[in-house]
């Protein structure tokens, strides 16, 4: 699923409070942050706390907060986002040398296929089952828990949009991205009618 919006060391309430922030992104989400007028910072993991604790960077995404709560940034801010933009959902990849794969048998080439689908699979349903226990103990440790408002949600839309409008020259990018558009508002529809209707039902009648 979505990746959280991640910590900030203050409330983020409206577009304009990303000017001139510090904020750790890396990849195209980054990019869009920096029309908004961040300072993006492309840290590697084993950097971020102590970026964050000492001031260097005034925020940063990380994954979930199964995933947050072990890195400790509970420890250094309580300004939670839970929904970001740059990464509605994650996944894994498996990279094999196809002239490597071809001279492998059906079976083998079925069993990888397998494997990878089956760990993919797992890595979703673990996050799943332990966001939701460690979201707990982050508010319980007094991790205040928010959502962006419409107008920053309006600025992401266009900064992402501009940052795609960038990239439309590079072939293989065009091609990932109307296909990724087309699977989208083909799927939308049809989610929005069960899985979303669903959802918001049981919570109506369930809380």
């Amino acid at each position: 699923g979505p990746q959280a919006g991640g910590w900030f060391r203050k409330e983020i309430k409206s577009a304009k409070d990303f000017n001139g922030l510090k904020f750790r992104m890396p990849g195209l989400g980054g990019k869009a942050l920096g029309k908004l007028g961040a300072s993006v910072q492309t840290l590697p993991g084993s950097e971020i706390y102590q970026a964050l604790a000492s001031g260097a960077i005034d925020g940063t995404e990380w994954i979930g907060p199964w995933a947050d709560e072990k890195a400790g940034f509970q420890e250094i801010t309580k300004f939670y986002y839970t929904s970001g933009f740059h990464e509605p959902g994650a996944g894994l990849a498996l990279g094999i040398n196809k002239d490597r794969f071809n001279k492998l048998s059906k079976s083998h080439q079925k069993m990888i296929e397998i494997a990878a689908g089956e760990t993919n699979l797992w890595n979703l349903h673990q996050y799943l089952a332990n966001n939701s226990q460690a979201l707990t103990r982050l508010r319980a440790g007094g991790v205040k828990t928010l959502e962006f408002p419409d107008d920053v949600w309006d600025a992401f839309g266009k900064a992402s949009q501009e940052v795609m409008e960038d990239n439309m020259g590079n072939e293989l990018f065009k091609k990932t991205f109307d296909s990724m558009r087309s699977a989208l508002t083909q799927s939308a529809a049809w989610d929005s009618l069960s899985a979303g209707a669903y959802t918001r039902q049981r919570t109506r009648v369930l809380g």
